[in-house]
């Protein structure tokens, strides 16, 4: 599809979004701060969206390259993708279009970039770049795409390779230079996207991320990012082994996650979870597609169940959230909100 078929908000749009997704944010902390369930006339802050759930690498640190993932191996269908983008499009700023899969292997991925950028909503991606080859690279460049995360895990074959089993060091390598190499030659009418390349921290590449940050510094790369260890909530034991020795420990101050009352996670089948370290959706709270709407599962009977759970602590019968200490990540504030994880380090 040529670049000149793409058709961004213009900025009256734009600045009406930006105010409304602003002032969402203090309704969201006072929601949060004070232990409130139901929260309705307000919308979540981030949209993760899976489009799918297959991956090409079985990587150690992930129960889908570990095949645990427990749930049916699939693509999102594109008329799911668009009722979500549609009715979520005048309320959220940022959707990820990554959360269990490789993204790149959904064969309608630029065409679903393309249709939520034109609706108004940023797209962000994570990508292992294993088959980032030259076309999908420039069909990527000129898609729309506001973030890219572009993944190596290790500064040498024998680490990345260990650890990202199925990929080859060298290849990802060249396909993430060429990336960037592209990057800074574009100069179409469509920004190229914000441009990180990320590392996780773990116990095999933990004392070579200095290294990671110096090498990867470069005109082209916005970012270099050193991802902190997620335990997916300390389900796996074979991920928790992983965790580099000063991660972990239990904070005994514990506040309600904001997660649940800040994210919403859809997976392909349009099942809705606390997020993803529900990787299994074995405490599902409803499903979009049968419900025919993002938000009245959002603010269901389920979340709303759940969101009282957490206030009170009560976990015991919520796999994902029982053990987990990644809620301590970050707490909001009137008007700052986060992802996934914490800031950089």
């Amino acid at each position: 599809m040529p670049e000149s078929t793409l058709r961004l908000p213009g900025f009256w749009p734009r600045l009406i979004k930006r105010a409304r997704t602003t002032l969402n944010l203090p309704r969201l902390w006072r929601h949060w701060k004070n232990g409130r369930t139901d929260l309705t006339g307000a919308w979540p802050n981030r949209l993760y969206i899976e489009i799918t759930n297959a991956c090409n690498l079985d990587c150690i640190m992930c129960p889908t390259g570990l095949h645990i993932l427990g749930r049916p191996t699939g693509n999102m269908e594109e008329s799911l993708f668009r009722r979500i983008v549609n009715e979520m499009a005048p309320h959220v700023q940022q959707t990820t279009l990554h959360i269990w899969g490789e993204p790149l292997l959904h064969p309608k991925l630029v065409p679903m970039i393309r249709y939520a950028r034109e609706a108004g909503i940023e797209v962000s991606l994570s990508t292992n770049a294993t088959i980032l080859d030259e076309a999908r690279a420039r069909e990527l460049l000129t898609s729309g795409l506001t973030e890219i995360y572009l993944c190596l895990d290790g500064m040498d074959a024998a680490t990345y390779e260990a650890i990202r089993r199925k990929a080859d060091f060298a290849t990802t390598v060249a396909n993430i230079e060429r990336f960037i190499d592209l990057k800074s030659r574009h100069g179409g009418a469509v920004p190229a996207p914000k441009t990180h390349v990320q590392l996780i921290e773990m116990a095999p590449t933990r004392a070579q991320a200095d290294a990671f940050r110096a090498h990867w510094s470069r005109p082209g790369v916005d970012h270099v990012n050193v991802k902190a260890f997620d335990s997916w909530g300390n389900q796996v034991k074979e991920i928790n082994r992983l965790r580099a020795p000063h991660e972990g420990a239990e904070r005994p101050d514990r506040w309600h996650c904001p997660l649940l009352w800040y994210h919403a996670h859809v997976y392909v089948d349009g099942t809705m979870t606390c997020c993803d370290r529900d990787f299994g959706a074995k405490y599902p709270l409803g499903n979009v597609a049968e419900a025919g709407s993002v938000m009245a599962v959002w603010n269901g009977a389920g979340m709303k169940a759940l969101r009282a759970k957490h206030l009170v602590n009560d976990l015991k019968d919520v796999p994902p959230c029982r053990g987990c200490t990644e809620w301590s990540w970050w707490k909001p504030g009137p008007f700052s909100a986060h992802g996934n994880a914490p800031g950089d380090r």
